[in-house]
């Protein structure tokens, strides 16, 4: 039978556009852990800032801890580049890669490789994004850099929202072979269903479908989005109704915009019925025109860390995969 979940954010204080945290003390492993223990993963705690619901957690590069936003709607992982170059990471500027946030402005990095160490894994060389240095307050500016899914799929790590962890496959993982760590796949036991991912054309961004009104929505799923935004043009094709708002959302450039709240009924995610979903509504016209699923369709709006926790999602970037709500405990057996 379907799961009924009532989602109602509160109040926008603010929305994060861009690219994990430790549980409350004294709380029991939730059965999803302990399989996950049983399938030999082993946790890092992730954190989240005073005023930010994201999560983020500490890393390594070239033996140096940073404290990385974890990001998977971003394509790289990215390094402040007074950072990176006082670790020893030189810019390779013969190369630029540009970028754009959000809301259209471009953003230009170099690469600059060095050696990221994520628990127990080193990668080395690894490629980071090495952004002109900005006096403009940004979605990521208050960390170190944002951790990706290039990271994240390299890893083979799943991001819980639930107890605020990232897993990473141990030594005695299946996934782990002598020549890298491998996707860890579907497995029973880490949710009350799993949804299958796409992604967004020839791009790495991952796309979650959803059914409203009997009709079809795509989102992109961004953990480093505080809220769940819904396009404009999304929401006057639906003539779904909006209401004002003092909200602002930031992107990685540091740009802003005005954005509005709707209520959707009855949004259903696989098995997931979500009652009451409130998203901030804005224009997002560089996100439909970069991003769309494999028919071609623009997306529809990025889902983001309130749904995700709600949901107590389970994100494994390198399967393709999220997982939604406690598993059954059958389903363990």
């Amino acid at each position: 039978m379907p799961r009924v979940l009532r989602f109602a954010s509160a109040v926008f204080a603010a929305v994060l556009l861009t690219q994990c945290a430790i549980g409350p003390a004294g709380r029991t492993p939730s059965p999803r852990s302990h399989r996950l223990a049983s399938l030999g993963y082993e946790s890092l705690p992730l954190k989240k800032s005073t005023g930010d619901s994201r999560y983020s957690g500490r890393f390594r590069v070239n033996g140096k801890e940073v404290r990385f936003l974890i990001d998977s709607g971003a394509n790289s992982t990215d390094l402040d580049y007074e950072l990176a170059t006082s670790f020893g990471i030189t810019p390779e500027k013969s190369v630029k890669v540009v970028s754009r946030g959000a809301l259209g402005r471009p953003v230009t990095s170099w690469v600059g490789l060095g050696a990221l160490e994520a628990g127990h894994v080193t990668a080395s060389p690894f490629p980071f994004m090495l952004a002109q240095p900005t006096k403009r307050h940004t979605a990521t500016s208050r960390y170190d850099g944002q951790m990706g899914l290039d990271a994240l799929s390299g890893l083979a790590a799943l991001v819980d929202l639930q107890a605020g962890k990232l897993w990473i496959p141990g030594p005695q993982a299946g996934n782990a072979q002598r020549d890298g760590i491998r996707a860890l796949g579907r497995h029973k036991g880490l949710g009350f269903d799993s949804l299958q991912l796409e992604t967004a054309g020839r791009l790495p961004h991952l796309l979650v479908k959803c059914r409203y009104q009997g009709k079809r929505l795509t989102w992109v799923v961004d953990t480093g989005a505080e809220v769940t935004v819904m396009a404009a043009a999304t929401v006057q094709r639906l003539a779904i109704p909006t209401t004002a708002s003092r909200s602002k959302i930031i992107d990685a450039s540091g740009d802003r915009a005005s954005v509005r709240n709707a209520v959707l009924h009855n949004v259903v995610f696989g098995q997931l019925v979500v009652s009451e979903f409130q998203v901030a509504v804005t224009p997002l016209e560089t996100i439909r025109r970069t991003f769309r699923d494999r028919s071609g369709r623009p997306v529809d709006g990025i889902i983001g860390m309130d749904f995700l926790e709600e949901s107590s999602a389970l994100l494994d970037t390198a399967s393709q995969l999220l997982y939604l709500g406690d598993p059954p405990r059958s389903r363990l057996n």
